[in-house]
């Protein structure tokens, strides 16, 4: 069925529309039947009337009391009902339920977080979350507490971007380039990256903050050549607790990177196989094979804590043979493992070509195998978040031995924390804990734009961090 939706909330179109399009993803031209949304508010009271011509004479009205005590809590309020009121609707035209309800948020653990005691009922009986799911949000914010950072106003993370990789595969839409194509580039990028790096240490010292996580990631940093890639782990000595670099394709890891990695001393890496089937590698582009991430895996096992990354609905996989990868990354046994469920952006060769991943039933019952078996070898899921796009309106999570969670993933995905952020399309936050306020700064996401606008963007950079943020308020 083919549905036009319309309503009167401008303010709220993005969160409605993706909450729509959850429900129905495909546009196609064509007749077709509407659902209208029309919301007020009047004397503290929201009213959502919402009609549509797929049953005759269909219309159902919801109020709901709006919480006035501040201009965030109204907004938040009024979101909050709306989406519940359309959800409710949709779920009852189209005969589905989505296993996050009306939840269409990055952050549904963090949304756990800030609703206290009563988040579990608020989950299940307001937002409709199926009980496993809400489970799982419980599990990783039980979880990841011992983890947190306790002093946010003085301990930051630092985030460098590498964004070169040896190929590009069909589902990525990041900005990442084939760094055999990107030579020319490369070297300037690595002197301006160095330099603000520079100026970042410069910026801890002046504000005293200390550093527990440093994470370099792409792209695939270990693309570069040897001496470039000692050259940036060289100036990345915060005394960090935990120190993360993203190797994730396996066809750059030899020994002398390896070698390199651990003078450096990073303490974690990724060996990213993404599937373990050949057929599905190729199909992506992944310029590696299956036994490249068994040989890359003995070289760094022990030597570094390890991240896998799998991704669920790749083109052309069934369900065996996302349980083969699963099974065979849970019998090399790393440290990590973090279960992708497939999102196409805009970008994306897959996105291009008109990949259709929205199969619900075959992403749950991969996604939901990734979660018994993991948790029953002993990992336990302690970060997650959600996209736009996603098969099956799943989730994306991060499952971990005991006490080997990823400090830099808890940080960026609970937004506790302060990020130092380098490089092309690198995001700088400033977290303001007695506001809760989050301030971004962003640098160009082009190589080639980012040496180009170099100077501006270290102004920039430097203004942002020097400035007061206890003076506003959300």
């Amino acid at each position: 069925m083919l549905l036009k939706f319309t309503h009167n909330q401008p303010n709220f179109d993005s969160d409605l529309q993706e909450l729509f399009r959850a429900f129905y993803p495909s546009i196609s031209a064509g007749d077709e039947n509407y659902i209208d949304l029309n919301a007020a508010v009047e004397r503290g009271e929201l009213k959502v009337v919402i009609t549509s011509d797929v049953f005759d004479k269909f219309k159902k009205v919801y109020t709901f009391e709006v919480d006035s005590s501040s201009e965030m809590a109204y907004k938040r309020s009024v979101k909050r009902h709306l989406k519940v009121a359309l959800y409710r609707c949709l779920s009852f035209l189209s005969n589905t339920n989505l296993p996050y309800g009306c939840l269409t948020g990055i952050r549904p653990t963090k949304y756990f977080a800030e609703l206290g005691v009563n988040a579990k009922e608020i989950f299940e009986k307001e937002f409709s979350v199926h009980g496993d799911k809400v489970k799982l949000v419980q599990s990783c914010v039980v979880n990841q507490i011992p983890y947190k950072n306790t002093k946010p106003e003085t301990v930051v993370d630092v985030f460098v971007n590498i964004p070169f990789c040896p190929s590009r595969c069909a589902y990525c839409s990041f900005v990442s380039t084939v760094i055999g194509k990107q030579q020319a580039v490369v070297g300037p990028y690595i002197d301006c990256l160095k330099r603000e790096i520079s100026q970042i240490k410069k910026i801890i010292k002046d504000k005293k903050y200390s550093v527990r996580a440093v994470y370099v990631g792409g792209g695939t940093p270990t693309s570069l050549k040897i001496g470039e890639l000692k050259a940036v782990l060289a100036c990345l000595k915060f005394g960090q607790k935990e120190f993360t670099v993203e190797a994730g394709r396996p066809d750059t890891i030899t020994k002398e990177t390896v070698k390199i990695m651990k003078r450096a001393k990073v303490t974690r890496i990724s060996v990213n196989p993404q599937s373990f089937n050949q057929k599905t590698l190729d199909k992506i582009g992944r310029t590696h094979k299956v036994e490249d991430v068994i040989n890359a895996y003995g070289l760094v096992r022990k030597k570094f804590d390890v991240n896998m990354d799998l991704i669920a609905m790749l083109p052309g996989e069934t369900f065996d043979d996302f349980k083969y990868s699963v099974d065979k990354a849970i019998e090399l046994a790393p440290e990590n493992i973090t279960v992708h469920t497939l999102c196409l952006k805009n970008g994306s060769k897959l996105k291009e070509e008109g990949y259709f991943n929205q199969n619900f039933e075959e992403a749950k019952k991969m996604v939901d195998y990734a979660m018994y078996t993991l948790t029953a070898k002993g990992y336990q899921p302690y970060y997650m978040y959600r996209q736009k796009y996603m098969a099956g309106n799943l989730e994306n999570v991060g499952y971990s031995k005991p006490k080997k969670y990823c400090l830099y993933n808890i940080d960026v995905m609970e937004e506790d924390t302060s990020v130092l952020a380098c490089g092309a399309g690198a995001i700088s936050k400033k977290f303001s804990p007695r506001i809760n306020l989050i301030e971004r700064q962003a640098n160009c996401k082009e190589p080639a734009d980012y040496v180009k606008r170099f100077e501006e963007m270290l102004s920039k950079q430097k203004e942002f961090w020097e400035k007061d943020s206890e003076n506003k308020s959300d």
